[in-house]
Parts: structure tokens; sequence; C-alpha cells
């Protein structure tokens, strides 16, 4: 047994139990509990050991198992319906359709159009066609993988494009970034940093290069996500009870690109780009999505990051890390407690950028990794 299977035991119990329940919406924690022959403080105070609870397993449990019936034509969606709790057909369909935008049947027929390897392979030739990036964003990239991008370097970088450099301006004068800033140096030196305006070039290169290729409202929103990565990211680290290391630059990067692969799989020329766009909607977790897109395309939301981000030579130590993350998402490595904190982040920010709006499971996963006011947080960041 690896340490990723021993770290979880009872997390896997339970998931076992609600895979056997023909009722698995139905199963109580008493019975789970009582199944399992612990008694109700045990199990929850063991379930907490792993970071998770009762409620968490089971709610992503009937995420999965809602959207992986569907892959197929196996399961009836009479008997779906049962198995989610929902006393009759119409009223699953009914409730569906409004999370997701499409009935059951339909969302089905979407996910059946071609197949997981024709999927990868599209995705893959997309990646590759993608026009270069911008000459300001290349030359800070350039200048960085040097060593010698510092303050004045990215500010003469930054002023000779005057669209760059509105939304630079136009990020710094923020009220999250603090006191508007003079100038782009100081917009620079004082609000945002030389690294992070190197990383916003990226992204906005990213939004420019697909503007014509992906939904406008998937562009605006995920792309407004990625620039509030970085002062989320300084938010929680204020927030935590206790002292977390973290590798700073890397993290941020990290947060900013990890979900850059919505693009890629929004495409408008990618084979499943509807089913896409209608997952983004209806799925709340990130982690159930990665799962579904895994299985219906061969890739994840952070392996297309990878694939985008490598065929623009961005670092190799950024790949390394989404590469781990991804690893550690599908429970093949053993997650630090700074792995378990920044897929949360990453949940927050995709949580936002689609839109949803009950942050319950959420708030019970900040509560379980010891984050203190994350009320405040989620007020601030995305509420407003």
């Amino acid at each position: 047994m690896d340490n990723s299977q021993a770290s979880l035991l009872l997390t896997s119990a339970v998931n076992n139990l609600l895979n056997k329940s023909d009722f698995p919406a139905s199963l109580t924690i008493e019975q789970c509990a009582a199944s399992l022959a612990m008694s109700m403080t045990s199990f929850r105070r063991k379930l907490t050991l792993e970071e998770t609870s009762y409620k968490l397993i089971q709610s992503k449990f009937l995420n999965e198992l809602c959207v992986n019936a569907l892959l197929t034509k196996q399961s009836k969606v009479d008997e779906l319906a049962i198995k989610l709790g929902y006393s009759e057909r119409a009223t699953f369909e009914r409730a569906f359709r409004q999370k997701f935008g499409v009935t059951p049947s339909q969302f089905r027929e979407l996910s059946l159009v071609g197949n997981a390897e024709a999927s990868h392979q599209k995705l893959t030739e997309i990646a590759k066609n993608m026009p270069p990036m911008s000459s300001s964003c290349r030359q800070l990239l350039e200048e960085k993988d040097l060593g010698r991008l510092d303050l004045q370097r990215a500010v003469e970088i930054v002023n000779k494009d005057a669209i760059f450099s509105a939304r630079i301006m136009g990020q710094a004068s923020k009220a999250i970034y603090g006191k508007t800033p003079k100038d782009l140096k100081e917009a620079i030196s004082r609000n945002l940093g030389v690294n992070t305006v190197a990383n916003f070039a990226i992204v906005y290169a990213m939004k420019d290069a697909l503007q014509d290729h992906v939904e406008q409202i998937v562009i605006d929103q995920y792309s407004a996500a990625f620039l509030i990565a970085p002062k989320l990211f300084q938010q929680i680290r204020k927030s935590l009870s206790s002292k977390v290391k973290f590798d700073i630059a890397l993290t941020e990067q990290v947060l900013i690109f990890a979900l850059l692969g919505v693009f890629l799989l929004s495409h408008k020329s990618a084979y499943k780009h509807k089913m896409m766009l209608y997952s983004l909607r209806g799925m709340e977790d990130l982690h159930s999505l990665n799962k579904h897109i895994r299985e219906s395309m061969a890739i994840s939301i952070f392996s297309s990051s990878s694939l985008m981000l490598s065929l623009w030579h961005i670092d190799a130590s950024l790949i390394k890390q989404l590469n781990h993350l991804e690893k550690v998402s599908q429970l093949k490595v053993k997650g630090s407690e700074q792995d378990e904190l920044v897929l949360f982040m990453l949940s927050c920010l995709y949580f936002s950028a689609a839109g949803h709006v009950d942050f319950n499971e959420l708030e019970q996963k900040a509560e379980l990794l010891n984050i203190k006011d994350f009320a405040e947080i989620k007020a601030f960041f995305f509420q407003g």
C-alpha cells in the first residue's frame, strides 16, 4: 500500500460504502459509522484528520456519480435519479437542467461526441497551433530567464506596450492592491511586483490569443480569477492558524496558471467544448470536474494548462509542480499540507470564475484546513 492510500483509509472506506449502497444519497452518517463499527465521535475525528467530513465525501461522491453515469449509456436516467435521492425522474431532470443548462439526456449526448483519445489529440493540435505570445510578454520572460528582470527593465518593457501598460495600471489601481499608484514604476514596485507583472503578461497574452476562439464569458471570468490569485494567496497565508512554508514565487505561478487549461478545453474547435461549457456551469467541485474531464477527454485542467505552458516554453519548475498536483489530485502521491492548501485555493478560484454561489463545501474545507476568517475572504474576493 502506498502512502497516498494509507493516508486516506477512512475516506476510501466511506466511498466504498456509498458505492455499494443502492441509495447512496440516503445513507446517513450514523449508518456509515455503524457499518464501520465506529462511534460517531471517533468517525468524525478520524475524517477530520484526513481533512474531510462525511458530508463532503457524500456530496463529492454524488456529484461524480451523476456525471460519470451520464458518460455512458449503461445507467438509465430513472435509476440514476433514485440513486441521487430524487423521488422521480422529472424532479431530477428539473434540478439538473437548472444547474447545467441542459437535460441529463442532452448532456449525455454531448459527452459521447468523439472518444477520449480523439479529443486529446485534437486538444494537442489546437495547443500546438496557438498564436505566438506578444513581444512584451516574450521580452519579460526572456529577461526573467536570464536573471535580468529587475524593476527598471520591467518598466522599460511594459512602457513600450500601451495596452499592457494600461492593464497593469488598472490592476495596480484596484482596491485589493492598495493605494492608487502615480506611475508605472510605483504600480510595479509597490502594488504588484516584478514577477507578478511577468505572470500577468502571460495571462493577457493567452487571453488575446484565444479571444476569438473561446466564449467571451469564459475568457473574461477566468482571466479575472487568474489576476486575483496573488492577492488571494496573500490573504490565505495571513489567515492560517499555523505557519506554513510556501515557495511564494512558484505557488503564485501555480495559482495563476493551473486553471489556464480551461481556455484550451473550451476552445470552439475542441470536440467536446459544448460539454465543457455545461460542465463548468453545473459542476461546483474542481476535483470532480477534473475527474470527469479525464474520463471523457483523457486530459485534465491541470494537464491542459501544462500542455499550453510547455508549448510557450514557460518555467519547467512550474510544469513540474502542475504535474505533481495532478498526481496528488488523483491520489497517486501523498499531498503535503502546502499541496492541500494550493488545491483549496484553486477550488476557490474555479468556484468564483464559474459563478457558483453555494460556498458551503468550501467553508467546511476551510475550517478543516484551519483557515481563519474565510467568511471575510469569501465576501471580499468572491461576492463583490
